[in-house]
């Protein structure tokens, strides 16, 4: 049932870039050898012409950038890129390989390198790692939303739920501070949190706040199920025990269901 926990993770992964980094500018620790950057270049070239991400032109990318890398061992950019071709290509551990190398060479100084390293962890199932790196977020890059969101997905896994609600509303008010209005992720993944936290009532609305996008979602109609029927109990509510039975029945995987809910979910 963690499935949704990494999906929400990526969502963040492509928040930060910058376009121009992604057009080979503004490099975290640009090479002087002039071959490593020729095949940089190259590399980043063909990575924009590739706009339909034809595997055969994702492996040539990946290339590049190695041979950029075999030219200047301490190019962490190339690192980078090569980390993220071979992510496009679904190669996660591969890419968990470069991206960590990226993110060690870059000494705390690019948020980009962090957020991916701490997305393909968790991917790789690597939660710790994860949740090293959206700590270190929080603490090089405050102002922005990216370690503390992720810091609540992880929560999720962890089960510091408390630490996890802490985190989530910090990341809800960074992007309304940024008159930026915060997505349905971040509504799901606090509206989870409550349940999590047995703060049911709570989490009713912002589940419902988000039914268009996660109504086919296992963990979510699990847990909106869960706190209606938590709800149904406290106010004697039979219609609402009748709603919670009906997004449990659409669970589509029943087996996965974790222990410590499914005891509760007694209708």
């Amino acid at each position: 049932m963690r499935t949704i926990y990494v999906c929400l993770l990526l969502l963040i992964a492509s928040i930060a870039f910058a376009q121009d980094y992604f057009q080979g500018k503004n490099l975290v620790c640009p090479s002087n050898n002039a071959e490593a950057m020729r095949n940089f270049n190259s590399g980043i070239k063909v990575l924009h012409l590739n706009t339909s991400l034809a595997p055969k032109y994702l492996a040539a990318n990946s290339e590049l950038f190695g041979r950029a890398i075999i030219a200047d061992s301490t190019f962490c950019d190339a690192y980078f890129f090569a980390g993220y071709t071979l992510s496009l290509q679904k190669q996660y551990k591969e890419a968990f390989v470069f991206y960590y190398a990226a993110d060690s060479m870059a000494q705390n100084k690019s948020l980009e390198f962090k957020v991916n390293l701490a997305s393909t962890s968790l991917k790789v199932g690597l939660i710790d790692i994860a949740r090293t790196k959206y700590n270190e977020l929080i603490q090089y890059f405050p102002a922005n939303a990216e370690g503390y969101y992720g810091y609540a997905v992880t929560s999720l896994m962890i089960g510091d739920v408390e630490d996890g609600l802490k985190n989530i509303d910090h990341a809800m008010g960074i992007y309304l501070e940024n008159a930026r209005k915060p997505g349905d992720d971040s509504y799901y993944v606090k509206a989870v949190l409550l349940t999590l936290n047995r703060r049911y009532e709570e989490s009713l609305d912002l589940f419902r706040e988000v039914y268009s996008t996660y109504k086919k979602d296992d963990n979510y109609n699990l847990h909106y199920a869960l706190s209606l029927l938590k709800v149904s109990d406290i106010k004697k509510d039979e219609k609402m025990k009748k709603e919670a039975l009906k997004y449990y029945n659409k669970i589509k995987d029943k087996n996965n269901i974790p222990k410590e809910i499914k005891d509760q979910l007694a209708f």
